[in-house]
This record gives structure tokens, sequence and C-alpha cells, in this order.
């Protein structure tokens, strides 16, 4: 009896968990079929009940598939390793909402394709997770569309180049073979939209690449995709809104909804790390949706060199002037020596090691990391140390600020806080005080130690504000 007993109570206990899973739904709307080198949206519905806080959608793509958001809900999204994230730090508060994302097929793929996934949140402290059905793509290997090519010549302008790309069948790129020259030439989008890119020598290995597109009243999504060569790096420096991501010789600038604005910059720093001087070239283009359809502007190819001859077009800039005091002569300030190369790339991972020093803008020297969970507000990163009489000259900013040294850079952050929007308002305060600093973005330190402000959060049960 009592045997039967136990049995009839884990019974019910299977049921109550059975009907609990129930009110956890998600349906992914994959299509069955689709072309090599094509790509298409797919839409996923989340019915989450009553669930709040943290969760992960994790989708794991076969090789030769990608993904590219379109909507999040809030999520923050990256795509590395063939693996699709949506992360929340809190979840939407609607019981149902849907996501989007471009599935893209290489032209090299073809078969049966799985696609898997799961759905991990946190319930009563625990940490859960809910699988997704398996589903399967048949992509059909069919030949890429064909490319149509124009020559020009002496007596052509600009205007063909225009007219090729606007008669290009959706989701093709017309390629300009132009002569006596090798790549590919910028085209006009669909639509009037454009894209030009520049690159600035700041040193014989290091460049800053600046994108501009002129998009119009064009809004919704976008993406800057830009090539570089093999063995460079890149870092962001501004992005308009945009999320960066680094991959595979691949830099993109991906927006979920454009700016109201007409025209978007974004820009990158380019290291050529250890590669032989010579000449290199960078290719790119913008993609964006339009009447619901993929449309493409062409940047084209851009050449240029590393070595002495990037040299030549390095812009010098003269010393800074001593700023004087009061009550002392001009002294001429030892800290700066140049214009320095300046990143607003947050180190997204967590395994920094604390700054060995941290030196405040009087020059005192801080040689205690701070205890618990603290924000600052980083405003700039250079190679190069820089005193207050830069910032002023600069930013038209005469406050406090310290440095901390880390793997050859020198970073300059303002503040220290324990609340998250606390930093975050400081932040806003220098973007609308109109100091111009290259970012800023808010940092986070455990007992002195870098993590990400997503961690920072978690550990301090804070909210995340944009």
């Amino acid at each position: 009896m009592a045997q039967q007993l136990v049995l009839l109570v884990n019974l019910i206990g299977l049921l109550l968990i059975e009907l609990f899973s129930a009110d956890l739904r998600i349906v992914q709307n994959v299509p069955s079929t689709m072309a090599a080198g094509s790509e298409v949206r797919v839409t996923i519905t989340v019915n989450k009940g009553s669930l709040t806080g943290f969760a992960k959608l994790q989708l794991d793509l076969p090789p030769g598939m990608t993904a590219t958001a379109i909507e999040t809900k809030g999520a923050s999204f990256t795509f590395a390793d063939q693996k699709a994230k949506f992360i929340w730090m809190a979840l939407p508060s609607s019981p149902t909402f849907k996501l989007s994302y471009t599935l893209s097929a290489s032209p090299q793929a073809s078969g049966n394709l799985p696609i898997m996934g799961r759905f991990s949140y946190i319930e009563d402290n625990e940490r859960k997770t809910f699988d997704l059905p398996t589903t399967t793509v048949h992509v059909t290997g069919g030949v890429v569309a064909p490319v149509a090519e124009v020559t020009i010549t002496d007596d052509m302008v600009g205007d063909e180049l225009v007219s090729a790309a606007s008669g290009a069948p959706v989701g093709t790129v017309p390629v300009a073979v132009i002569d006596r020259a090798d790549g590919i030439a910028p085209m006009q989008g669909q639509g009037g939209v454009s894209c030009t890119r520049t690159i600035t020598p700041v040193t014989e290995k290091e460049f800053i690449v600046e994108v501009t597109v002129k998009k119009g009243s064009l809004r919704g999504f976008g993406k800057v995709q830009e090539t570089i060569p093999a063995g460079f790096t890149a870092a962001e420096k501004s992005n308009d809104e945009a999320i960066f991501t680094l991959q595979d010789r691949m830099v993109k600038f991906v927006w979920l909804n454009m700016p109201a604005k007409e025209t978007v910059k974004v820009s990158y720093k380019l290291l050529a790390n250890d590669n032989p001087d010579g000449e290199y070239r960078i290719d790119g283009e913008f993609g964006y949706l339009l009447n619901e359809e993929t449309q493409k502007a062409v940047t084209g190819t851009s050449k240029f060199f590393i070595g002495p001859k990037a040299m030549e077009a390095l812009r010098t800039e003269v010393a800074e002037v001593p700023v004087p005091t009061p009550a002392a002569p001009k002294t001429a300030d030892p800290e700066v020596v140049d214009l320095p190369v300046v990143t607003t790339t947050p180190e997204p991972v967590a395994t920094e090691e604390p700054a060995r020093t941290q030196r405040a803008s009087t020059g005192s020297v801080t040689s205690a990391p701070e205890k618990g969970v603290t924000y600052k507000v980083q405003v700039m990163a250079a190679h190069r140390e820089v005193g207050r009489s830069y910032f002023v000259r600069h930013f038209n900013y005469s406050g406090p600020f310290s440095i901390e040294r880390h793997e050859g850079w020198i970073k300059y952050v303002t503040g220290s806080f324990t609340e998250y929007k606390a930093a975050r308002d400081q932040r806003v305060a220098y973007v609308q005080a109109g100091h111009n600093f290259p970012g800023p973005f808010v940092t986070a330190y455990n007992n002195g130690t870098r993590i990400t402000v997503q961690e920072a959060l978690l550990l301090t049960s804070q909210q995340w504000m944009p």
C-alpha cells in the first residue's frame, strides 16, 4: 500500500512538471528547402508564460549556414562558431513574443542540414533547459545566379555604374570590371542608397577606416560588411548605434533598426600586425531591406599600403601648447607626446588581469584594487599617455580621470560607481555635454578585475538600461 502511494505521488509530480512545461512553447518557422547562396527570413515565436529574468536562446547551425539578427526583442545577439545566441538580462514582459533573423546558405552548401536549438532560463534559482525540435533544411546545390559584368571605359562616367546596379536582380550584386584596374567598383543600390570608404593612416601599420552610408529615409535592418586582408585585425572605433563583430576577416556593423538620420557613419581601427610591407585592399558592401527584399550597395575596393609608403600620407600633429596655471610659470606637459590612437571597443571577456597601476590625472598612484563590483566610464584608450591639457583641448574636458595600463593599452576611465545606473547616467551626461569622447561606454570591475557589464549586473542583481 505504501509503495503504491509513493508511485502515485511521483506520478502526480510528473504530471505537474508536464503541465508547467506545456506553458513554454517555442516554434521556429524554418523553410524545408532553400537554394545554395540564398537567404531567408526566419521567425521564432516564444510563448514563455510568466517566465522572467535571465534567459538564452541558442541555435546550432551546420557548416555552410550563418545567421544575422533582425528582431531580438531586447536580447543581445552574437553569431560565432556556428552558434547564434539571443541573450536577455530580463525577458520581455509579454507572455508571447517573436524573434526574427536572416538565415543564409553559402554557395557551397548542399544536402540536408540540421538546425538544433535550446532555450535556457533561470527559475527558483535553478538553471533549466528547453530543447527545440531539430529542423532539417534541404539545400539544393544549384549554381549561384550569374553576376552581371560591365566594362567601364574612359568615356564612361559614374552614371553607368548606377544603372548597372539598378538593373541587377534582387539579392545579386553586379561587378564592374574597370580597365587597367583590378577590384570591385562602387555601385549604388536600389532606392538611391550608396556608401563610401576612407582609409586614414595613423602609423605605418595602423589605420582608421571609415564607412559612410547615404541611406536617405531608409529604416529597419542594415549591415555594413567589410573584408579585411588576411593577417589583419580590427577594433571598433565608432558604431553609430550598430552592433560590431569581427570574424574570419569579416568586419560587420549591424543595425536592427537604423537611425532616422539620412547618413550614418561607422569606423574601425585596422592593424597590420606582422604582415610585410606592401599593397593591400579592403572590399565591402552595405546590405539592407527595401520593400521586404534584400538589397545591396557596393562600397567597392580600396587599396592602401603598409610600411614607409603609408607614412607619406600620414598627417603629423604639432606638439601641444603648454597649459599655464595662475600660480606657476608655463611649463611643457611632459606626458603629451603625440595624438594617440583611440579605440572605443569594450573588452567582452572577463579574463583580464587587474590593472598593474592606476594613476590619477594628478600623478598619484593607487596600489590597492577596489573591493566588490564597481562601474566606471571609459572615455578613451590609446597606445601613448597624454595629460590633462590634451583632454581640455580636444574634448573640452577638465575633470578628473584615471589611467589603467593593460597589454600595451592606456585606458582612460572616470568615476567609480556601485550602481550601473549612476555610471550610465554619467556616460549620457558626457554625450549631452558635447565632450565628443571617442565612446564613451560603461565598464565593470569585480575586486579590481575588469569583467563584462552583463556579469556585473548578474552579481549585483541590477537592471540594465539602454
